[in-house]
């Protein structure tokens, strides 16, 4: 594994968010809502897999450090269920869907493991009996170990669920006290080998550079892991937001700074050295796999609904859904996509969106780029090309760019290199 001191950081500090997101790319859907649905109501000559998400917001509680739009009230799952179905049925009408075969199934949002049985059963119908699901379909699902009891695994496994994420944040119990989770570290960790023994394959979360947090302790979470045997894990740095309770804690001096970028840096660099060894690899956005099923191009369009879903892709059009539980119900009763942000991309975005795939480590093939394109993408960016390559950052190698592994901790801020002002590179 490499070492770097300080003064070679290529960056200042180390970004979480890619460009793209909700985050950075909110517009009234008002304008392009007619257009929107024009798209979708043409057939897909794509014949590129796709990933269908349906978005459950629920959660037993809401842990110290959680920054989504997640919801506690156990009493209105059955008509958000009903409202939830209502607006994926919107999809499945359109000749745009009825064209298209998802390859992956991923039920996300909040805990969709606070549902019951019967309404996990009644979701997972749905989506096989409505949309065209290939026969290899990866079926995902999202879980907490506190609300995830043997009756629903059981449930799960009879699905043929490939995978679990089951967000366990760490195994520390003086951490996993201050971040508000539910049960206790070796529940958690019993949790997870039952899922083991029902032959269901296990991802798990794991947060780093805690407030507090030394070196040692997570490298104990590290090893907890490879212990449990899990196919993956994913690695997110803490991200502190103003209105949480666990950055209250921090401002007010209750409890200790997360370290600083360097800190964070350190604890990346030692997961990627424990799992290397270990015989697991970086892939995706933050994970590290062993399965090959993890190594492969992901879904060019990720197509789904749910209050505060943020990830909606349709050809050129990025989408989010209504936060606010009531207001989505109300739009998806009305026949109307629950819709809170869409945009457009244009070409100059789609070439930026093709370099930025490197940030979930997958190269860029530099024919197919110009053959969508019609330059090579070098031309296209000469600057932050030749830039990245004279830092180590990527490499090109059989026709492709790629990161290398001095860019890998620095693959987000690498992304928004692409996205300096692409007149000045013409």
């Amino acid at each position: 594994m490499f070492t770097i001191s300080t003064e070679q950081f290529p960056y200042s500090n180390l970004a979480h968010w890619p460009p793209l997101t909700y985050r950075n790319n909110s517009v009234s859907p008002l304008e392009l809502r007619g257009e929107f649905i024009d798209y979708l109501n043409a057939e897909n000559t794509s014949k590129d897999s796709k990933e269908l998400q349906p978005w459950i917001p629920f959660c037993e509680g809401k842990c110290a450090f959680c920054y989504f739009p997640v919801n506690c009230e156990r009493q209105i799952y059955s008509t958000y269920l009903i409202a939830l179905k209502k607006a994926l049925r919107l999809y499945s009408e359109t000749k745009y869907v009825k064209s298209s075969d998802f390859g992956e199934l991923y039920v996300g949002g909040g805990s969709p493991s606070v549902l019951s049985e019967e309404q996990i059963t009644d979701l997972l119908d749905f989506c096989n009996s409505t949309f065209n699901l290939t026969k290899d379909c990866q079926i995902k699902f999202t879980a907490c170990t506190s609300s995830l009891t043997e009756n629903k695994i059981r449930v799960l496994s009879s699905y043929n669920v490939n995978q679990l994420d089951v967000g366990i944040q760490t195994f520390n119990t003086r951490l996993r006290g201050f971040l508000a989770l539910k049960d206790t570290a070796e529940e958690a960790k019993l949790k997870v080998k039952t899922i083991k023994r029902a032959g269901l394959g296990v991802s798990i979360d794991l947060l780093y550079n805690l407030p507090g947090q030394s070196l040692d302790e997570w490298e104990k979470d590290l090893n907890q892991a490879l212990e449990l045997d899990v196919e993956s894990v994913d690695c997110y740095p803490l991200d502190l937001y103003a209105n949480t309770p666990l950055a209250r804690k921090i401002a007010s001096g209750e409890i200790d700074k997360p370290g600083d970028y360097r800190m964070e840096l350190q604890m990346y660099l030692k997961a990627y050295q424990l799992f290397k060894e270990n015989g697991y690899f970086p892939t995706c956005h933050n994970r590290f796999s062993r399965l090959k099923k993890d190594f492969e191009k992901p879904a060019s369009e990720v197509i789904g609904s749910g209050a505060g879903f943020f990830m909606g892709t349709v050809g050129p059009f990025q989408y989010c859904d209504i936060e606010n539980i009531s207001e989505y119900i109300k739009s998806a009763e009305n026949n109307v996509f629950p819709l809170a942000n869409l945009s457009k991309l244009s070409t100059d975005d789609e070439m930026k969106k093709s370099m930025m795939m490197l940030y979930v480590r997958v190269p860029v093939n530099r024919e197919e780029f110009k053959l969508k394109f019609g330059v090579y993408p070098e031309y296209a960016f000469p600057d932050a090309v030749n830039n990245l390559i004279n830092k180590g950052l990527i490499k090109q190698e059989n026709g492709e760019l790629k990161l290398t592994e001095k860019g890998d901790p620095w693959r987000f801020n690498i992304a928004w290199e692409f996205f300096k002002n692409l007149e000045e590179n013409k």
